[in-house]
């Protein structure tokens, strides 16, 4: 199939909540803990100039160090967490709980899901070469409430080629996309949604 093929089936497999289709050109306990390592690195690295920027967070606040162990340690719980929301999310007969210490994954689900709807993806280009794979997305938000949180953000997802099937392996363009979404998490991500996950 050709990758450009396989961009198209990835996103209907999202939309559609087809889990089935999207894990055949994804590996997604491999690509979540791939990226949890990468994204811990840059959150590490840029632990300083963080922490100035978002001073009432703890998780900046000890520094790169403190911020490793602490991501090494608690891995599964995060990465948990996240296949939980996912598993939720694929599920076509999800129901809004009334509110998130109700029922954290549920609610998180839900959350994904009006996130998606508000966000449209264009292919800007396709690079290959040989058994690999660029593809550079864009991933706007429309004018409603969560578009507007996300705004405009190009991603590199890297693909390889695994028999006649292409699999997504990983986002290449990390780095640039921390700070962003970082900061969107800050402004937007509520305090009480800290409390009371249940894992």
């Amino acid at each position: 199939m050709e990758i450009e093929n396989v961009v198209e089936e990835m996103r209907t497999a999202i939309n559609e909540r087809d889990l089935e289709k999207l894990t055949r050109y994804v590996d997604v306990k491999t690509f979540l803990s791939e990226g949890y390592e990468e994204v811990t690195d840059e959150l590490a690295n840029n632990c300083a100039k963080f922490h100035k920027m978002y001073p009432h967070d703890l998780f900046f606040k000890f520094g790169a160090g403190v911020l490793r162990f602490y991501n090494s340690k608690f891995k599964g719980v995060h990465l948990g967490f996240i296949t939980r929301v996912m598993k939720v999310y694929f599920d076509k007969n999800l129901k809004p709980p009334k509110s998130f210490t109700a029922a954290p994954i549920d609610f998180c689900a839900v959350e994904l899901s009006k996130l998606l709807k508000a966000l449209h993806s264009k292919v800007k280009k396709i690079t290959v070469e040989k058994s690999r794979a660029v593809a550079e997305i864009e991933i706007a938000g429309d004018n409603s409430l969560y578009g507007k949180m996300w705004g405009n953000l190009n991603f590199q997802f890297e693909f390889v080629e695994v028999g006649e099937i292409w699999q997504l392996k990983k986002i290449v363009n990390v780095r640039e996309l921390v700070p962003p979404v970082l900061d969107m998490a800050e402004k937007f991500w509520p305090k009480e949604w800290d409390l009371g996950i249940k894992i």
